[in-house]
C-alpha cells in the first residue's frame, strides 16, 4: 500500500474514532471516550484557515482499529 494511502486511512480513522466517541458520550453518557488527553489542542495555522486537533481515547482507539484493518487487508 502506498504511504499516502496509509496516512490518509490513519487520519480518517483518527477522526472517525473521535466522532464515534462523542456520539457514544452523548447517547450513553460514558464521558471517558471524549476526555482530552492533551492540555491544549495541537494547532496548525495557515494564512486563513486554522486547524486544531485534540487527542482523545476514542480517537486513539479509532487509530489503532484502522491501522489493524489496513495492515490486515493489505
Amino acid at each position: 500500500m502506498a504511504p499516502i494511502r496509509l496516512l490518509l486511512a490513519l487520519v480518517l480513522g483518527l477522526f472517525i474514532g473521535a466522532v464515534c466517541g462523542v456520539l457514544i458520550d452523548r447517547v450513553v453518557g460514558f464521558s471517558f471516550l471524549s476526555y482530552p488527553l492533551l492540555s491544549k489542542p495541537y494547532s496548525l495555522s495557515f494564512y486563513i484557515i486554522q486547524i486544531e486537533i485534540q487527542i482523545t481515547p476514542a480517537s486513539l482507539i479509532g487509530l489503532v482499529v484502522t491501522g489493524y484493518l489496513v495492515i490486515k487487508k493489505g
